[in-house]
């Protein structure tokens, strides 16, 4: 369990809940190899720790390296990467698995793949060059679907455990026919309109045990958009309210360009892109058992389902110590915060904010996070302007709490999110790596609906519009003390659905406010 923390956990500072069989998490930020220079540094966006799987991905999109940050939020650890211009024969030759990422292929290319599937191998492949239609028993209408839906058949066994409602995907898909291989997933035009199109596809080859299994649109590219919201909206005030939010990135009904809403919200209780994600790990598993079983480490530590952090934003209202003595009398006599059984939290506080250097080292020391609450004036910024609030105001948070290190996580003051990822590439240049400004927010646009505005509930790291990675986890706030929603219902009802047969497992994060 311990390498799967290294890279995905959300604190060395938890607590633990247990009522029969479920389990809960309670923590505050950030993730442990965030932690302070001691601890395990996650690894790198680009890091291959090698193994049975490969990814093979292309210059050309940047988004085929996506696909490796996917497999390590399955914990999917044992795979290597390599672009496809360093691909041959003799190296497909020592992996079980190939991931394809989407690319145009060369014809000499494709003979290869097809070469190694019959003669045993099992690739995937992600909206997949035509020229492997014959392969994959598929063909090709000539048509596609953007923006759809699809529904997964849970009576296969990569569907097991999967939802059993359409959900979206965020990419245009090739539209083929069925032609010796199998339907796992069809496509929907709608919510309720399936097409005669799958989505997602196997097929066995050769005489060798070989498979070969087709998603028909981008999955990397897709689960991208679906946590990061539209691009295309991007730097747009969308909602009718003051200041452009991450909301914004999620919200359709603007007055001057009506259109529906980037979340079906009706489908906002399913983590969308999770189940997506979790359907290729259920496909990878599956079709490697005739030749090994995969190594797959759970999502969270001690097999627990569900994770509460906490968080809240002190607006200089002194509510922080306070706070945190409470959860320091509601832990267990004798917790350890690194074995994740003290209740801890993180308070984002304006530099004026009555706590001392001592008090807030001390705390610290313990186990809890004491940050600066970015503050932009709740106004609008640019990527020069944010680089500068930043600078500033954590130049002054060092001068007040000498003793208190840099945080390195972060939600802005009124939730600023002015574009598409200059909050993130800001972030990470003072050595912010976790980010929770993606906020499930206005009130009458969530309804009190519990769930996922970004169609996940995993911390995972972001990327640019061009899908290059950006070296910042997103861990987008469900649960806020200012968006309409009904408490202990909101949060029951996540965890109910992580702990039931839903199987919406999360980190569920929470602002709630400090207020003395």
């Amino acid at each position: 369990m311990k390498r799967h923390l290294k890279y995905f956990t959300l604190s060395l500072c938890t607590f633990l809940l247990s009522a029969g069989q479920a389990s809960v998490l309670m923590t505050t930020l950030p993730l442990p190899g965030l932690q302070t220079s001691a601890a395990v540094a996650a690894p790198s966006p680009n890091a291959e720790p090698g193994g049975p799987i490969l990814v093979i991905t292309t210059t050309s999109d940047p988004f085929s390296n996506y696909y490796a940050e996917i497999l390590r939020n399955e914990g999917l650890n044992t795979f290597s990467i390599s672009d496809i211009s360093s691909v041959s024969s003799e190296m497909l030759a020592n992996y079980d698995v190939v991931i394809l990422a989407k690319m145009t292929l060369s014809p000499a290319q494709v003979t290869m793949l097809s070469n190694w599937a019959a003669s045993g191998g099992n690739l995937i492949a992600m909206r997949p060059d035509k020229q492997l239609s014959t392969l994959l028993g598929l063909t090709d209408t000539a048509s596609t679907l953007s923006n759809g839906y699809l529904l997964v058949d849970t009576s296969k066994a990569p569907g097991s455990g999967i939802v059993n409602q359409t959900i979206q995907f965020y990419d245009t898909a090739d539209r083929y026919t069925l032609n010796g291989a199998t339907s796992l997933a069809t496509l929907y035009a709608n919510a309720t309109a399936a097409t005669s199109n799958p989505a997602v596809t196997l097929r066995s080859v050769g005489s060798s045990g070989g498979q070969v299994a087709a998603f028909t649109y981008d999955l990397a590219r897709s689960v991208v958009y679906t946590r990061q919201g539209n691009p295309a909206w991007a730097g747009q005030e969308r909602d009718g309210l003051p200041l452009i939010r991450s909301s914004d990135l999620f919200f359709g009904a603007a007055s001057n360009d009506p259109q529906p809403d980037w979340i079906d919200l009706n489908k906002v209780a399913i983590p969308q892109a999770d189940e997506q994600q979790r359907l290729l790990a259920n496909l990878i598993l599956t079709m490697n058992l005739d030749k090994k079983p995969l190594p797959r480490f759970w999502y969270f530590p001690h097999g627990k389902k569900a994770v509460v952090l906490m968080t809240g934003d002190d607006h200089a209202n002194g509510g922080t110590i306070a706070r945190f003595n409470q959860y320091k009398a509601m832990s267990p006599a004798g917790c350890s915060v690194e074995d994740w059984e003290c209740v801890r939290g993180t308070s984002y506080i304006f530099l004026n904010t009555p706590i001392t250097n001592a008090q807030a080292s001390a705390f610290t020391g313990d186990g809890f996070e004491v940050g600066l609450h970015v503050n932009t004036n709740c106004a609008n910024y640019t990527p020069t302007s944010l680089e500068t609030f930043y600078a500033q105001q954590h130049r002054t948070f060092s001068n007040l709490f000498p003793s208190v290190p840099v945080s390195p996580t972060q939600r802005h003051h009124c939730i600023a999110w002015s574009d598409w990822a200059s909050g993130f590439k800001v972030e990470l240049n003072h050595g912010i790596r976790l980010d929770t400004n993606y906020y499930f927010w206005p009130p009458n646009w969530v309804g009190n609906r519990p769930g996922f505005m970004t169609g996940s509930g995993m911390p995972m790291r972001v990327a640019d519009l061009d899908g290059t990675f950006i070296d910042v986890y997103q861990a987008a706030t469900q649960m806020t003390d200012e968006s309409g929603q009904q408490y202990p219902f909101t949060v029951n009802t996540l965890l109910d659905r992580a702990l039931g047969a839903e199987g919406y497992y999360g980190v569920f994060t929470v602002n709630a406010s400090f207020v003395a």
